[in-house]
């Protein structure tokens, strides 16, 4: 395997190479880009690009030719036989009887062209950084070393096109082959990136004919152009371009197809992007630059507009690199409209330093359409890195960042094994006293019907009595998690139900000053974490108490497979509610205080600066609130079947985690219930997260197989273990008797095993559903 990472490397730098190669040439050949005709006595300008130097220098259409390079134009073999004058040192023209010299030697003088050199090199840096994190993340992945050379072929091919212009020979010839190898190459990063999941995307060496044909078409054009070997170079495109066109067609029809066969599949949400990544990619540029240049020789855009839809590909193809299975796709897509929103502001504010930079004169609309593209997707590039840096690397450089953000992801986990209300009370009060600067915390029950209030437990000092009559007629009107100001605190309302009103007091800040936003925004986030399980979780405790049975006894199958399901029920709701109001306000008050933040031109700029430090924590609040509502209820389970869902699952820990896991499974053709889909999911999201905070192991092993009869599961890591007599009584806090009581609510049988020093080894058989079967596959 280390010979397939050194390859992919080795394929960088090349790319990296060849790169600087087309880049010298950039800026050390001239572009002239002229066209003559002759009429047996002189060659006359007949046009001119707009980008290039001759037009920029005064050069016309109509002007004669008396002199290039030195000497006669009629010397020149290239001009002579193409008609085209694309690089020159100096050139000399008759206009109305005066001559008129053109000096191209000074190359610094040369203006900087926006299609042909700015748009190449960005495109090429910005795929040049995907591939290599690609390269990082999947060294020894054979599809993922393709995907590199696709995005290569691409970044490369343009590259080149802009020297080729420029009458080098192999930048033209490289811009040739890449034209037609980039759709070849696709193929065969589908062909490998399927075969990996024993699906057969072409048949039996399609792939290498493919490039049998593009080399025998390379030599059949070069054996029917003229007797010159340069003529195959120079020629007319039209027959690439129909080939090039050809091929993506072909792509996309795969594409299509294999989409329609295999939608209802966990494939088919990545087939549906593929199919939008390559035609939102390729279909500008052949619609709207390649078919109008080789049928009608002129574009309907510049090249480097049709250019830009290029950054589609990685977008839509670089989350193939960070799991063997699909990721959140949609949340990828939820943000990307969300940047498109805030990239708006910083990019009209920095294309006019883009036209500045140009230093030339001023733009015409299709470059200030280019511009404003590129800038954009530039910026919501940049948001993205962003994110994915804040995730990596702040908490190490700004201590106490995520604090808050820390607490609601350990909160959930919390209320996630929480099974009675005084648990879910206590958790509530340590949390709040261990974050926030308050010195009290109480419950206390209202009825409704008498109006009698009732102190339930205190934390810490608490005059009942002072603060009684407010809290009786005060909070008759309040729903659950709002709150009234009273004296020395405020009470919130956590729980409702027909005839009790629970509350929460809490005491003000030790150092009597206002709740900032931060604390605001994570108590009302806390106070709806617990108002939404708080009645339900009443109900579940009078159910287990109705239920509950001797030390000696298990509670029945069906009572802890109903509790579960009203535990995954309510996980659920939380989950929606999340995402439906409090995401929502965090939201709104952010782009509040967005608003506030860009129109007030009166603020100083500390404060802007506080405003922007409070922006981030916002987005720092969302981001985390996303990945809790996705924790409480997770994705695509029932459409992945529980071998995608633990693979997924183990992956995502992957990234997270400080020690490797090995999956190894048996293929499970029919899907499993959602029940034993989601108890495996679970008991493995345990598993990890234990062997994340307790075990500090370095390797993890999750096995899952069938023998026909029973489903057998088992979990191993290499961790500090523990002695067998302190298993027990580490159940609770280590989440093993969640984990047991959903093995025995599916009737199954599991099995701990411990020794200090030896890791944990966890092994469970459960019964195969009654309705229907399990093949293996063969």
């Amino acid at each position: 395997m280390r010979s397939a990472s050194r390859r992919t490397w080795a394929l960088l730098t090349v790319a990296l190479l060849f790169a600087f190669y087309f880049i010298w040439v950039h800026f050390n050949v001239p572009y002239i880009a002229i066209s003559t005709t002759y009429d047996g006595d002189q060659f006359l300008v007949s046009n001119i690009e707009q980008e290039a130097w001759s037009a920029k220098s005064g050069i016309r259409v109509g002007d004669v030719i008396q002199e290039l390079n030195g000497g006669p134009p009629a010397e020149n073999d290239w001009l002579v036989w193409s008609g085209n004058i694309q690089t020159a040192q100096n050139i000399v023209v008759e206009r109305d009887g005066e001559l008129l010299p053109f000096d191209f030697s000074d190359m610094s003088k040369q203006p900087l062209s926006f299609n042909l050199t700015i748009v190449p090199i960005m495109l090429f840096t910005l795929f040049y950084l995907f591939s290599t994190f690609i390269a990082y993340k999947k060294p020894d992945d054979k599809p993922a070393i393709y995907l590199i050379l696709f995005f290569m072929s691409v970044a490369l091919g343009f590259l080149a096109a802009g020297t080729g212009v420029r009458g080098d020979i192999f930048s033209y010839l490289f811009m040739k082959i890449c034209i037609l190898g980039v759709p070849v190459i696709f193929l065969q990063f589908l062909v490998e990136y399927f075969r990996l999941r024993n699906i057969k995307v072409l048949p039996f060496k399609t792939g290498h004919l493919l490039y049998i044909v593009i080399a025998v078409w390379l030599l059949l054009e070069w054996v029917n152009r003229t007797k010159t070997s340069i003529g195959f170079l120079i020629g007319s495109n039209f027959g690439i371009v129909i080939l090039f066109s050809v091929e993506m067609l072909c792509v996309w029809y795969l594409l299509v197809r294999m989409y329609a066969k295999y939608r209802q599949t966990p494939h088919g949400s990545l087939l549906k992007y593929m199919i939008f990544g390559n035609v939102g990619a390729f279909a500008p540029f052949i619609i709207l630059y390649i078919l109008p240049l080789a049928l009608l020789g002129k574009q309907l855009v510049e090249a480097g507009v049709a250019a830009s839809f290029f950054l589609v590909l990685p977008l839509i193809y670089m989350y193939l690199v960070a799991s063997r299975q699909l990721l959140d796709i949609e949340f990828i897509i939820g943000r990307l409209r969300y940047y498109c929103l805030i990239a708006i502001i910083p990019t009209f504010l920095l294309v006019p330093l883009v036209g500045m930079l140009m230093q030339q004169q001023p733009f015409h609309s299709v470059q200030w359409l280019q511009s404003f593209l590129v800038v954009y997707i530039g910026v919501i590039l940049f948001l993205y890195l962003k994110e994915l840096l804040d995730q990596k690397v702040r908490n190490r450089l700004i201590k106490g960042a995520h604090r808050y953000e820390q607490s609601l992801e350990g909160f959930s986990k919390k209320v996630g094994n929480v099974m009675k209300v005084h648990e879910l009370e206590q958790s509530l009060a340590e949390e709040a006293l261990a974050l926030l600067p308050i010195s009290s915390v109480s419950f206390l029950e209202r009825d409704t019907k008498s109006n009698g209030i009732t102190l339930k437990k205190s934390y810490g000092p608490f005059v009942f009595q002072d603060i009684l009559p407010q809290i009786r007629y005060g909070t008759r009107h309040l729903n659950v998690g709002e709150y009234l100001r009273t004296v020395g605190g405020c009470c919130y309302v956590i729980g409702q139900s027909q005839s009790v009103q629970h509350l929460m007091w809490i005491s003000d800040k030790d150092n009597r000053m206002e709740f900032n936003h931060d604390e605001r925004v994570w108590l009302r986030t806390l106070i709806t974490y617990v108002g939404f399980v708080y009645e339900n979780l009443q109900l579940i405790e009078g159910l287990v108490q109705d239920l509950d049975t001797r030390d000696s006894e298990k509670a029945p199958p069906w009572v802890l497979r109903l509790l579960f399901r009203l535990s995954e029920h309510e996980r659920r709701k939380l989950a929606s509610d999340l995402h439906d109001s409090a995401l929502q306000d965090q939201l709104l008050w952010y782009r509040r205080l967005e608003s506030l933040t860009n129109d007030n031109l009166e603020l100083s700029e500390g404060t802007k600066a506080e405003l922007m430090d409070i922006q981030e924590g916002l987005l720092d609040v969302i981001h985390q609130i996303r990945e809790t509502c996705n924790e409480l209820r997770p994705p695509f389970l029932k459409e992945m079947g529980v071998i995608g869902a633990v693979g997924d699952l183990c992956t995502r820990a992957q990234l997270h985690a400080n020690y490797t896991i090995n999956f190894q499974h048996s293929e499970f053709h029919n899907m499993l219930d959602d029940e034993y889909v989601l108890t495996i999911y679970r008991i493995t999201q345990e598993l990890l997260r234990n062997s994340m905070k307790h075990s500090k192991a370095t390797k993890v092993d999750v096995e899952l197989f069938h023998d026909g009869e029973k489903i057998r599961y088992r979990y191993r890591d290499n961790g500090i273990g523990m002695e067998q007599e302190r298993l027990q009584s580490s159940f609770q806090h280590m989440g093993l008797s969640g984990i047991r009581e959903r093995v025995w609510g599916l009737e199954g049988d599991v099995e701990f095993q411990t020794a200090l020093g030896e890791g944990l080894e966890v092994s469970i058989w459960l019964p195969l559903p009654q309705h229907g079967t399990v093949h293996q596959a063969i």
